[in-house]
């Protein structure tokens, strides 16, 4: 098992390359010359070609862990598809409906850098799999989404780093929308616990985006991965957490978190890539899937779809521009 985890993390590293990342970074401001409708099609084509790609979390990931107090409204936040459900933090928690933010910095074959994912807990209608449901996110980084496309990086201002002293810090703000996220947590008296296993285990087989983001739909992405690395995390005692801001969604969820919990090693993951839906059933089905992998078989995550299509962006753009220009000359000299 041990070079078998291994080989799984080679695997993972090797799908991403930084020359592909830079490529991407460059031309992605390009991209909000393509019509959405266009760059999704293209991105599901690629996936029959590209159908995994390459996610890691960095070290020190955290999570912060509120209950909700506005259950009609966060009702409202996410798609028809998916409902409440009540969940556990830790194994020995007491359930209920939890919003989480996670900060953490990440590597993928696609992008590189800080984000900020904000999520309802929810269960998923057709596969009956608890899910996280990522209503919005702040990143310095690309991203994407069906509502937005292939978009740049939401913000300039995103850190999450550590210190000599056990704190691990997060500034993460977006002032076009006036959100912040900002916060310190010492972690010299965290304790490792036993993770719930029905939300960091099952939930990563059932990812999805809120109502707007998602356009109300209910299509999930998975990941596999050793079932180990979410199996403990660390518990970070409330009043060694010292929160400056949280400006995101006001009165949706109580003012101080319930619970939060970091990762101090790296997890690997092979994630779907956008456009690509494995429907994992369950825990036993996804780490029975995770065993059997060919990874020699398993191609690594191109983007030249994405290339490609920045590119014609790039075209479309020019030639617009240039007829315009026609255009006008014509009616002023004729």
């Amino acid at each position: 098992m041990t070079i078998k985890k291994y080989q799984f993390i080679k695997k993972v590293e090797e799908m991403i390359t930084p020359k592909d990342i830079a490529t991407l970074q460059l031309l992605a401001p390009m991209s909000k010359f393509i019509p959405k409708n266009l760059q999704n099609e293209v991105l599901n084509k690629s996936a029959k070609n590209n159908p995994y790609m390459g996610f890691v979390v960095e070290p020190y990931s955290i999570f912060l862990c509120y209950e909700l107090i506005d259950l009609e409204r966060a009702i409202q936040l996410i798609p028809d598809g998916f409902e409440l459900i009540k969940t556990r933090i830790f194994q020995d928690g007491e359930p209920k409906y939890y919003a989480i933010l996670g900060s953490f910095n990440v590597h993928t074959s696609a992008f590189w850098g800080t984000r900020l994912e904000v999520n309802i807990i929810a269960r998923n209608k057709k596969n009956n799999l608890l899910s996280w449901v990522i209503l919005d996110y702040d990143t310095n980084t690309l991203s994407y989404d069906v509502s937005k496309g292939i978009v740049d990086s939401t913000t300039e201002s995103a850190l999450l780093t550590t210190d000599f002293d056990g704190n691990i810090i997060v500034d993460i703000r977006n002032k076009e929308k006036n959100r912040s996220l900002i916060f310190d947590a010492n972690t010299r008296q965290a304790e490792p616990k036993l993770m719930d296993k029905k939300l960091w285990l099952e939930g990563n087989l059932s990812v999805g985006y809120g109502r707007e983001l998602s356009q109300n739909s209910d299509a999930v992405f998975s990941l596999k991965f050793d079932s180990r690395e979410v199996e403990k995390g660390y518990h970070i005692p409330i009043e060694q957490v010292n929160i400056m801001q949280n400006t995101w969604f006001d009165g949706l969820f109580r003012s101080v978190p319930d619970e939060v919990v970091y990762f101090p090693y790296a997890q690997h993951y092979l994630s779907d890539s956008p456009g690509y839906y494995s429907e994992i059933k369950n825990e036993n089905d996804m780490i029975e899937q995770y065993n059997h992998l060919d990874l020699e078989n398993i191609p690594n995550y191109s983007a030249a779809s994405h290339r490609k299509l920045l590119k014609v962006g790039i075209v479309a753009n020019a030639l617009f521009t240039f007829l315009l220009v026609i255009t006008v000359l014509l009616l002023i000299f004729y």
